[in-house]
């Protein structure tokens, strides 16, 4: 029997790419994003910071392997076109957020693949 619990990980601070972000473990297996579940633009998603993590078995998943699963935010990618800068003025979208074992990614569609998830205060 080996405790599971699902934890917010954060990198040492001179890891300067890793700084605001967190990385889901629980117990001693890491979990990542990947496009096929959470869409395009995964450096765009956030955690909140008090957001609750559960731990799923997804059966379409290699026969049912334990998934973490959570709400985030993301920015709309409406009304960018031809824009590259603006004034800051985004309300985030609650988005489904799901999470697969590190060891299992690139096993499905080609897509991004992302560790370290930002973290907000936004609720």
């Amino acid at each position: 029997v080996l405790p599971m619990p699902v934890e917010r990980m954060e990198a040492h601070p001179a890891a300067r790419q890793d700084c605001g972000r967190v990385a889901l473990q629980r117990g001693p297996v890491v979990y990542c994003l990947e496009e096929v579940d959470n869409g395009p633009g995964l450096n765009d998603l956030a955690l909140p910071a008090k957001a609750r993590v559960a731990v799923r078995r997804d059966p379409k998943l290699f026969g049912g392997v334990p998934v973490l699963v959570t709400k985030g935010n993301r920015r709309s990618p409406a009304d960018w076109k031809d824009t590259l800068y603006r004034p800051a003025r985004h309300e985030p979208l609650s988005v489904p957020v799901k999470a697969i074992p590190y060891f299992l990614w690139a096993n499905r569609a080609p897509g991004e693949m992302l560790v370290w998830i930002r973290e907000s205060d936004h609720p």
